[in-house]
């Protein structure tokens, strides 16, 4: 088979393969326990590579913990006991990192010292070449090249053996990611994408299965799921600026500005000197020459241009009250060679805008901007970008009416045009028919390096849960994409921001989320993914691929028999009609009749016959099994349903019936089960957006019918527990025979308003919250704000009572047991750990206190990739940090 594979891969990427986006593989360093640390045999045993003449590595290097020091590769002779590896040091006093080629055991020769400023996230180049015939080596990092000469190879051959990470008993390895590997020998060349996104094979890229990885974390997976990187809560309206020049995020309130830094994740909060800042909607641009944030709010009187220097964190006024008019969700972008900010569209006192509003920096000054050419009509929640040399705008999509007035209605737009700003003309490229669910862009877009796309978020803004969805948009044509996981989003129209931002520097989108709610508290969330980011598609590529060419082969041979079959009939009809021309002229022929026995062909009747064009890879669900095993408060031993920890479903009968939730069941009544107790349940017509986006609509219903019926079913094993349809809403309705652990927490906590006011209700809740973090083994983003707001009316009333029990004196085990009730939602709480470590130096317990500490900073550094900034000796409860 294996000489029609590239035949059949081939006619699989003609037809229905996707693009093989090269990604990358992370290995843990010491960081990690060493059952968690990877190995990466690049060729296994049935593909080793024979003795050959020359021998060259290329790939491409990120330090992920630069002082984790460790083996990178391993690379021995197979014939032979000669072997040579690459190490990676760290040198702290000099903040320098360094990389050591040496011969494996015996002796480094040479040395690359790199400042961490060039290492910091950065992807290196290194390749080394072999030569056994000339006993030389060449090896090139970060485009330095050395020569080495004698590394004492004793044969004209070389028969390479190599591994990335543990080897042997090799344990201590790198914190490192790599990328593009290349292989070269006298006999060929292997490339290998490192494009999967689960499992432990490493294919080629001719997909053929070559190597293996023990504990393989793979890198295509950072540019499908979107991580959350950092949230904040403000108490007034906040706005948020990003600077590429100094790698920091800004979110800056009435009071206060605070900075992130991208490399350090470290959160400083500053009071503004000397007065505050009368912010409404949080509306800005950043100028990078002068690092200088530019708020400016147009509503009516109340328009104005501040500005601010994160270093000196003082407002000062630019421009106020020089125009008067109201432009809600316009689109807007900052020629910063210009000093110019150019807005478009907008609403405000009902109607809808289309003019293009400039403000020039230098002259301080409003202008409004004309052009020729199409005219676009009136909307607002457009998305808008500016070209690289900044002479073309796109302006795309949006909702409004060619009136400009709201009381006629709303009209979405799926269009594109460009504004030629040398020209002063407009000229429209494409109009797109409407989808199924009307949504509209995030007002940030971007451009693809190539120039040939527009990456943009976009929405369902008329759903109050609704979720955002990154799209890649051909400007030539309006074809689209669908990019990474969808993120959720809170949706009141005006009072909710959403913005995308893109990284040069780290190659990074940013998802920036703003939800303000009815009295101005904000809340931030950053998002971060790998760019490019992938579609569901890509990651499914493998098993996607492995499915076409079994159906390819079975076709193949299906095919030959066929030929083969077509062949020995016509062979036996005319070795009949030989025969029957013999007799005819032979007197002493037989004239017996021939009886031809049929020629089956074996085509499996029943065979399922997949085109290539229906090969779609299925939705990804991942699910983990980490809950937590401690006996939660449970007053009934039937009919249960527990959300905290590992999810589980006990029948009437006291039996786990866990496993007849399959995993679209299961998320579908987790969904219903959540807003059936927050809300009054669930709109049918939003399951049909967010369990089946992607199906046609005569196919949701049908496909609504039967996991509806499935669940019910489910749901007569338990007594007490009904699935009602009523005015177009799912809604499960409980009575006292059901115990679910959730319900009980909604209902001790006024649904999440308040904390428990008796002692009962506090031991009550303790005893769900023991049994683990909420929905953990469910990896969705649908019941990602739950979560949210679940984790946070935990981490407060936790922390309350460790305060409130702590100053009993008399309640030290309840002290630690709540110490670690907070660390299972919190891993790395300074509240938690301040308190544990209080409680012990008052028992004059000091080795119990270090030991605490030390554990909770190695998970501090496992998971902020950074040193726990708190001496032991600090820590104290009167000065926790924020």
């Amino acid at each position: 088979m294996k000489r029609y594979r590239l035949l059949i891969l081939f006619i699989y990427l003609l037809f229905g393969g996707n693009i093989i986006h090269s990604q990358g593989l992370r290995f843990y360093g010491n960081e990690k326990r060493i059952a968690e640390r990877s190995s990466f045999q690049v060729f296994e045993s049935s593909h080793s590579l024979p003795a050959t003449q020359s021998f060259s590595l290329q790939f491409e290097y990120r330090a992920n913990n630069l002082s984790s020091p460790g083996y990178i590769f391993y690379l021995k002779d197979t014939n032979g006991n000669i072997a040579y590896n690459l190490t990676y040091m760290y040198d702290d006093i000099h903040s320098e990192g360094h990389f050591m080629f040496a011969q494996d055991g015996k002796q480094i020769y040479h040395t690359f010292r790199y400042s961490v400023n060039t290492l910091q996230r950065k992807w290196i180049p290194i390749k080394l070449t072999l030569s056994p015939q000339n006993n030389t080596a060449e090896i090139c990092i970060n485009n330095e090249k050395i020569t080495l000469s004698d590394i004492t190879f004793k044969d004209k051959s070389f028969t390479p053996e190599l591994y990335f990470g543990m080897y042997s008993h090799i344990l201590e390895t790198a914190s490192f990611s790599l990328r593009h590997l290349t292989i070269c020998t006298s006999q060929g060349k292997w490339e290998f994408p490192l494009n999967e996104s689960k499992g432990e094979i490493v294919h080629d890229s001719k997909g053929e299965e070559i190597g293996h990885v023990q504990n393989p974390v793979w890198l295509i997976n950072d540019s499908y799921y979107w991580k959350p990187l950092f949230n904040h809560y403000s108490t007034t309206p906040a706005g948020f600026a990003f600077s590429v020049g100094t790698q920091q995020f800004h979110i800056y309130n009435k009071d206060s500005l605070l900075t992130y830094d991208i490399y350090t994740h470290e959160a400083k909060r500053d009071a503004y000197s000397p007065n505050s800042f009368p912010i409404r909607l949080g509306m800005n641009f950043m100028d990078e020459d002068t690092q200088q944030i530019y708020a400016y709010e147009l509503n009516w009187e109340d328009t104005y241009v501040y500005h601010i220097n994160p270093s000196t964190r003082k407002w000062e006024t630019v421009n106020e009250k020089e125009i008067k008019l109201q432009l809600h969700h316009h689109s807007s972008v900052y020629d910063n060679s210009q000093k110019q900010l150019i807005l478009f569209g907008g609403y405000g006192n009902r109607k809808y805008s289309n003019q293009f509003i400039s403000y020039n920096l230098l002259q301080n000054h409003w202008d409004s901007l004309s052009f020729s050419g199409d005219i676009i009509a009136p909307r607002f929640f457009a998305g808008m970008t500016i070209t690289p040399d900044k002479r073309y705008l796109y302006v795309y999509g949006g909702k409004g009416n060619e009136a400009g007035d709201q009381n006629i209605g709303i009209q979405y737009y799926y269009d594109l045009y460009r504004v030629d700003l040398k020209q002063g003309h407009i000229q429209k490229l494409w109009e797109q028919k409407s989808p199924s669910t009307d949504f509209v862009p995030v007002r940030d877009m971007l451009l693809s390096p190539n120039g040939k796309y527009i990456y943009t978020l976009t929405y369902p803004e008329y759903h109050p849960k609704t979720e955002l969805q990154l799209y890649r948009i051909s400007i030539a044509d309006g074809t689209c994409e669908a990019l990474g996981n969808k993120i959720p989003m809170v949706s009141e129209e005006i009072a909710t921001n959403a913005n995308l931002y893109f990284n040069p520097e780290l190659n990074e989108l940013y998802c920036v989320i703003q939800e303000f709610e009815k009295y101005g508290q904000t809340s931030t969330r950053i998002y971060t993914l790998a760019f490019p980011p992938v579609s569901v598609a890509n990651i499914n590529y493998y098993a996607s691929y492995k499915k076409t060419i079994h159906h390819l082969s079975t076709a193949f041979y299906i095919i030959c028999l066929l030929i083969v079959g077509s062949g020995i009939v016509v062979g036996i009809i005319l070795f009949k009609r030989k025969r029957k021309a013999v007799s005819a002229h032979s007197p002493n022929t037989s004239n017996s009749e021939y009886t031809n026995q049929k020629t089956p062909l074996h085509e499996p009747a029943d065979e399922k016959r997949d085109s290539l064009s229906n090969l779609v890879p299925q939705e990804i669900t991942e699910e983990t099994e980490n809950g937590r095993n401690t006996e939660p408060f449970e007053p009934i031993q039937s009919n249960k349903l527990m959300l905290f920890g590992t999810f589980t479903a006990i029948d009437k009968n006291g039996h786990d019936i866990t496993y007849m939730f399959s995993p679209k069941i299961k998320q579908l009544f987790l969904y219903l089960l959540i807003s059936s107790i927050m809300e009054n349940g669930t709109l049918s017509s939003d399951l049909n957006n967010l369990f089946w986006p992607d199906k046609a609509d005569d196919k949701i219903k049908n496909l609504k019918n039967v996991t509806i019926n499935h669940l019910r079913k489910v749901l007569q094993e338990i007594n007490g527990i009904e699935l009602t349809y009523q005015k177009g809403y799912f809604k499960l309705l409980f009575d006292e025979q059901c115990f679910c652990d959730f319900k009980c927490f909604t209902d001790l906590t006024d649904k999440m308003k308040q904390e428990p006011q008796t002692e009962e209700e506090c031991n009550k809740l303790y005893h769900i919250l023991a049994r683990g973090k909420f929905l953990s083994t469910i990896n969705s983003n649908l019941f990602d704000y739950a979560k949210l707001n679940v984790e946070t009316l935990a981490i407060s009333f936790i922390t309350n009572q460790i305060g409130k029990n702590y100053q009993k004196k008399s309640m030290d085990k309840t002290v630690l047991h709540l110490c670690n009730l907070l660390f299972t939602i919190d891993p790395i709480s300074d509240v938690a750990i301040a308190y544990q470590i209080a409680l012990y130096r008052h028992q004059n317990r000091h080795d119990k206190a270090l030991q605490a500490y030390n554990i909770f900073t190695k998970e501090y550094q496992r998971i902020m990739n950074e040193n726990y900034p708190i001496p032991f000796d600090e820590i104290n409860i009167t000065n926790i940090r924020n």
